[in-house]
């Protein structure tokens, strides 16, 4: 499974609404499930924090526990989207990742239990002017 983070633009400008997507791509030949509740980010953590810590982007579970499941044939994906729009002048970088199992309670650049970890994305640096 590899994961990517992606934006439209590095340099954004203080109040922007700033779309983020995480995406999950099944790059195998055999199909792959991917636990929608396993799936953390994308999740900003600036560089001088101006506040509370930014929560840390994550699904709630579903009623039935085969619905937190999704299939993906090879060469599909799995992704979601946040619109972070108050993230403070500086630099923010923005985190993705995968867990295997889950691992206590997740934190925005990665399990505190590194074997739990699955895949990560690469992180990505963003500008707020």
């Amino acid at each position: 499974m590899k994961l990517t983070l992606e934006v439209e633009k590095r340099e954004w400008r203080v109040g922007e609404a700033i779309p983020v997507r995480l995406i999950a791509y099944n790059e195998a030949y055999e199909a792959a499930e991917l636990d929608r509740r396993l799936l953390v980010g994308p999740t900003p953590v600036p560089a001088r924090p101006g506040g509370p810590p930014l929560p840390v982007s994550l699904e709630p579970a579903a009623r039935r526990a085969e619905q937190n499941t999704v299939l993906l044939n090879p060469w599909c994906f799995y992704g979601r989207q946040r619109v972070f729009e108050s993230l403070p002048a500086g630099t923010v970088t923005v985190y993705g990742y995968l867990l295997r199992r889950a691992a206590g309670t997740p934190t925005a650049t990665g399990p505190a239990d590194a074997g739990a970890l699955l895949a990560a994305a690469e992180p990505l640096e963003l500008t707020i002017v």
